[in-house]
């Protein structure tokens, strides 16, 4: 259950816990371990971060074990076991991280001649090369194996995307790896050579390995994965916990489906508006249709539809432009640039000042202040996660910025990254959000209201209220930022888990006082609901059905689509239209709508069960390790006609 045990998922907390100190946090766990017992204290240490080091951090190791040390003298026998049991997947993983650096360092040792205070521009201008060369047919740059593979596939859409996603995810790993190095950040006027440079790419492949073990780490850290030692000698991971990762994986893909949904549906227009009767060029429906693209997203992202609300003093909208003229200014600069006969930072990259920064984001409309603030928060530092949250490196005295990266970027998804990583508080009341429910439902013929009652100086307020058969429906709306990584994953289920509990207070004073339920829904005197449901409803993509203290948890998406009686379809393009088929597999969709089948429907959302069926555990070997976990063994954006067995499959089984 992905709920079972949410205080895994709490690991703000333990993370402030352990910044108090050590004799405070060896309290902490004293009091876990009194109250709640040996398995607590482990997960709370394994999500405290202390237990496990990308960088095997001498000083974090002491102090673990010398909490450990504190923790087994007052045990008995089989919670010792445990504890002994624990350190050892800890000193598995420390071995494989051991592993992986010496093989790592001995190549770049051997290929990356060049001295150490260079090597993190060296790798900055290859990955720009790189990122081109996958984004223009007409550039291409190195020998690298990467590269090659690029070559080889210039018309292959899926293999380029790939590619290209996985070396701007490893941005920040490589960067903080080179920090935890100590390498300077320096030389942006060095020219390096295309030898140097080629073998610097080779950070791309290294992180490949880094990304997938640093993956199974955060799935250890907060759920439960199987660590040991193969009869061959090899360390074997299993991620056992899968109802954590489907909901990560499921959240994620069902995300990227609804934006790629509405990318391909754009495009049929646009395909409907030029070989139309008015024969539009396409230079004058991209950017109608890009604006509103991005104010889609913005708008999913964000949950909010007028993007009024502020981080820092700055609106979200204004956040939104901020970013946006970065990734103009990356494509202008794309556009000017020349074929190059020397590579350093300031040929290669969008490099400038501090100062000239602030005055770039002044001439486009915003404060001393609010500069400022901007460049401080897209900067990139040990807490970034890559260089799309924050799109700025600081070399010498200058910010640069890798144009092919960030002209692809999403601005809204690169900001939604950003605050979440910096703990921003982004749990917005919705009106919006609210209101667009209300809506819905009127729409469909249900009648529904807020409730709200102030006694004393208590108020209780309820977003929406609604009668379906007799059932009384109590429904919470919580806009929420979609969620990315197992970590952002872990925060947000943790958010959810107590956002029920602010809905159960609410929904017990208006269950106990009908009287007021009667009153604002404008009820008959004698009326008494046959059942309660509580609904929390969110903005954000959910992964697995969710019911959690008596509340169940739902996506503003799948529920909308469900009270709108539409069920999941399949879409593609047809001789130049785009088409939808609806799904006939599912009967709650059939027919009027009832309390029966919206229970149905909270108990088993088929916008998840379908996704699902994209996964399936596979067991796969690196040099280093093997690991079994969920992989996506269907397609879910087909080009051409050529189905495998696996989608050919899922589209008989639902449509």
């Amino acid at each position: 259950m992905v709920l079972g045990n949410p205080e895994r998922y709490n690991f703000y907390k333990l993370e402030n816990e352990l910044k108090k100190g050590k004799d405070k946090f060896i309290k902490y766990l004293d009091e876990i371990l009194i109250s709640n017992g040996v398995d607590s204290v482990i997960t709370s240490l394994k999500a405290s971060g202390l237990s496990v080091n990308f960088f095997n951090n001498s000083k974090h190791k002491s102090l673990f074990n010398e909490i450990l040390n504190h923790i087994l003298i007052q045990l008995e026998s089989d919670d010792i076991k445990k504890i002994e049991d624990f350190r050892r997947e800890t000193l598995i993983f420390d071995l494989v991280f051991k592993q992986f650096d010496q093989l790592r360092t001995s190549f770049f040792d051997k290929y990356e001649t060049i001295d150490d205070k260079y090597k993190v521009v060296s790798y900055l201008i290859s990955l720009e090369l790189y990122l081109k060369g996958l984004t223009d047919k007409s550039f291409i740059f190195g020998e690298n194996a990467l590269v090659d593979v690029s070559k080889k596939n210039k018309n292959n859409y899926r293999e380029k995307s790939a590619l290209f996603d996985s070396a701007i995810e490893s941005t920040g790993m490589i960067l903080k790896y080179f920090m935890h190095k100590e390498n300077e950040f320096k030389g942006s006027k060095r020219n390096i050579s295309p030898r140097i440079l080629d073998a610097s790419l080779t950070h791309v492949t290294f992180s490949e390995y880094w990304y997938q073990l640093n993956d199974i780490l955060e799935y250890w850290k907060y759920s439960d994965v199987n660590v040991s030692v193969k009869d061959d000698g090899k360390v074997f991971f299993e991620i056992v916990d899968d109802k954590f990762e489907l909901n990560n994986l499921i959240s994620n893909e069902r995300f990227n489906n609804l934006r790629q949904g509405w990318q391909m549906s754009e495009i049929g227009e646009m395909q409907k508006m030029h070989y139309g009767r008015n024969d539009t060029p396409f230079d004058t429906i991209l950017p109608q249709i890009t604006t509103r693209l991005n104010y889609l997203f913005s708008t999913l992202y964000f949950g909010s539809p007028l993007l009024e609300e502020k981080i820092n003093r700055i609106e979200i909208k204004q956040w939104i432009r901020a970013y946006q003229i970065l990734i103009d200014e990356s494509k202008r600069f794309l556009k000017r640039q020349r074929t190059l006969n020397v590579y350093n930072l300031d040929k290669v990259c969008i490099s400038k000042s501090i100062y000239k920064w602030k005055k770039f984001f002044q001439q486009n409309g915003f404060s001393i202040e609010e500069s400022e603030t901007i460049i401080e928060y897209f900067t990139f530092d040990k807490k970034s996660l890559d260089l799309i949250d924050c799109p700025f490196v600081k070399i010498d005295d200058s910010l640069i910025i890798l144009p092919s990266l960030t002209s692809q970027a999403d601005a809204s998804r690169a900001l939604a990254s950003n605050f979440l990583n910096k703990n921003i508080n982004l749990d917005f009341k919705g009106i919006g959000f609210e209101e667009r429910s209300k809506v819905g439902l009127e729409m469909n013929g249900i009648k529904n209201s807020g409730l709200y009652k102030k006694i004393d100086k208590t108020e209780y307020e309820c977003d929406i209220a609604f009668i379906l058969n007799n059932d009384l429906v109590f429904v919470e709306c919580k806009a929420h930022v979609q969620p990315y990584t197992t970590r952002q994953h872990a925060s947000h289920l943790y958010k959810l888990y107590k956002e029920t509990s602010q809905l159960n207070r609410i929904a017990d004073f208006f269950e106990e006082n009908l009287s007021i339920v009667r009153e604002q829904l404008k009820l008959d005197e004698g009326f008494v609901p046959n059942k309660v449901h509580r609904i929390l409803l969110t903005t954000s993509m959910i992964g697995t059905p969710l019911y959690v203290n008596g509340v169940h948890i739902i996506d503003e998406s799948s529920f909308t689509m469900f009270i709108d009686r539409v069920p999941p379809s399949l879409e593609y393009f047809e001789k130049g239209s785009y088409i939808k088929y609806p799904s006939t597999k599912f009967d709650i969709y059939k027919g009027e709508l009832t309390a029966q089948k919206m229970k149905d429907f909270l108990s088993s959302p088929p916008q998840i069960k379908i996704t699902e069926e994209l996964y399936q555990q596979k067991e796969l070997s690196l040099d280093f390790f093997d690991f079994r976990r969920n992989l996506k063994v269907n397609h879910t954006l087909n080009i051409g006609v050529n189905l495998n067995d696996f989608d050919r499959s899922l589209i008989e089984q639902y449509y």
